[in-house]
């Protein structure tokens, strides 16, 4: 899973999903991380799109972004 800070996800939502050098992010979970902190968990393309599940080190997750244009 890959798991990046505010600052990126929100280049990445700028950015229409795409970010220099990865494959098409169609999906960013803002979630509680163990420790009590945000994250958010991309999710590419070709991967499950439902791979953020609630779990102890998952809480919470929602959809913070969600590619919507045609690729």
């Amino acid at each position: 899973m890959a798991t990046v800070d505010k600052e990126i996800a929100d280049e990445i939502v700028a950015l229409n999903g795409r970010y220099p050098g990865d494959p098409l992010v169609t999906k960013i979970i803002e979630y509680t991380d163990l420790a009590g902190g945000t994250s958010y968990g991309l999710v590419y393309e070709k991967e499950d799109q439902d791979k953020y599940h609630e779990s102890r080190f998952v809480r919470s997750p929602h959809i913070y972004w969600q590619h919507g244009g045609t690729h």
